[in-house]
């Protein structure tokens, strides 16, 4: 198996996705090399580049822009064992726990986020190992470990002990 190497964003290019923060982190790190993938590309592409990456960047400006709490390419990262790089806004922080199964930056920081694409280059295993935990807290939070015939024999067995 190939080592990941990288990064990965996926999105698009307004500003407050935060295309530019990357741009201007990889000038302040050049070392960092991070791939930019539309936010059209299909779940099977997306998989795929995320199983070749060694982190997601999540750089946000606001959470205007995100439909739902759980972001999509946040949670597919996490279910690739991939931790993720995002900035510090409630609907993240939410998900990523710093040193734990990713990083946090303040949001528009380019500065800040160069200097994580820094450690996250220079700290390969720690990465490979806050992505085993993002994994796991994926199979926690989004595996659900029911089915419809536990689930429907629940609802009956409390039925029966509650009238």
């Amino acid at each position: 198996m190939n080592a990941r190497r990288g990064g990965l964003y996926v999105g698009g290019f307004a500003i407050e996705e935060g295309i530019n923060v990357v741009l201007q982190a990889l000038e302040l790190y050049p070392g960092a090399r991070v791939e930019i993938v539309t936010a059209g590309a299909t779940a099977p592409e997306l998989r795929r580049r995320l199983q070749r990456c060694a982190y997601l960047v999540v750089p946000s400006l606001s959470c205007l822009n995100w439909q739902t709490s759980e972001p999509h390419a946040l949670v597919m990262a996490f279910a690739e064992a991939v931790p993720v790089i995002a900035s510090r806004l409630p609907v993240f922080a939410e998900l990523v726990e710093p040193g734990r199964n990713g990083l946090l930056f303040d949001p528009g920081s380019a500065s800040e986020l160069a200097r994580r694409l820094a450690w996250a280059e220079a700290f390969p295993e720690k990465m490979r190992q806050m992505g085993e935990c993002a994994q796991a807290d994926y199979r926690a939070r989004f595996v659900a470990d029911w089915n419809w015939r536990r689930l429907y024999g629940e609802r009956r067995r409390q039925a029966r002990l509650h009238p």
